[in-house]
């Protein structure tokens, strides 16, 4: 039996997050845009265990980059393990100077764990769903944040999501949920950024390209940042964006210190 969508991802919070934008940018309808999935492990560098977290040395990683959308995942707000009084969705706007949008998943430590997006363009709307189980799982909730943008002279979206990393099962579950907000955005070009916790040729993918394009076949290793052997990190588009959006430069960044996960890049510009 599934947890019913009114439990859990049907929840949509309509907020709009702006802190640390120093200057509001003009899209450029010609200029290529840079675009980043980067899952952070809540700023808790592998090398120092958890417990310590460095959340300088991740926006060190995304301004080394200079991505205008980012799509983050395993992000804490105010949890005990990572700081009561560290957002960390709003610092790395505030470090990296791009708006910003925090979707939570679930409670965790004393606070609350999820997953936001990073804008260098002014946010018109922005949502946030939570990805369900199936009942008696030992997976976990995970969340999707949406934010809708003026790119290339239109409305765009982007988003960014984490799957659970133990089943299939559920990750399908999740995906199904996923297909369900993707669809609802199809009048819009849609870019996402996710850590699928899934390697390119898992049967749960099949699903997923029922509504998004994977822009690669043999995908860069993203996992573990420093010796990476396997993708789960990827960055896709919806089928008008496929139709609408050349694509460049699909690589992984080199910073090894900041997360156990590469940074993912890629630039698009108009066809």
């Amino acid at each position: 039996m599934k947890i019913g969508s009114l439990m859990f991802a049907a929840l949509t919070v309509f907020t709009l997050n702006s802190y640390g934008q120093k200057k509001a940018v003009k899209p450029d309808k010609n200029k290529p845009v840079k675009i980043m999935s980067y899952n952070i492990r809540i700023a808790s560098p592998p090398s120092k265990g958890w417990g310590f977290t460095d959340l300088q040395a991740v926006a060190n990683a995304i301004n080394k980059e200079q991505p205008d959308l980012v799509a983050l995942q395993e992000v804490d707000v105010n949890t005990e393990r990572s700081g009561k009084q560290s957002h960390q969705a709003k610092e790395l706007g505030q470090k990296t100077g791009m708006s910003y949008h925090f979707a939570k998943a679930v409670d965790r430590s004393g606070g609350d764990y999820g997953v936001a997006v990073l804008s260098r363009f002014p946010i018109l709307k922005a949502e946030s769903f939570r990805l369900p189980l199936t009942e008696g799982s030992k997976g976990e909730i995970r969340a999707a944040a949406v934010v809708h943008i003026n790119l290339f002279g239109e409305e765009v979206v982007f988003m960014s999501a984490h799957l659970d990393h133990l089943t299939d099962v559920d990750r399908k579950l999740q995906v199904e949920e996923l297909n369900k907000i993707i669809s609802s955005k199809s009048k819009y070009p849609l870019i996402f950024g996710a850590d699928l916790n899934m390697k390119r040729n898992n049967p749960v993918i099949a699903v997923l390209e029922k509504e998004v394009i994977f822009n690669c076949t043999d995908c860069p290793f993203t996992f573990p940042a420093d010796k990476p052997v396997e993708t789960i990190d990827y960055l896709m588009l919806n089928k008008k964006a496929s139709r609408k959006y050349k694509i460049s430069d699909y690589v992984t960044g080199t910073e090894t210190y900041a997360s156990d996960h590469l940074p993912l890049m890629m630039r698009i510009v108009r066809k």
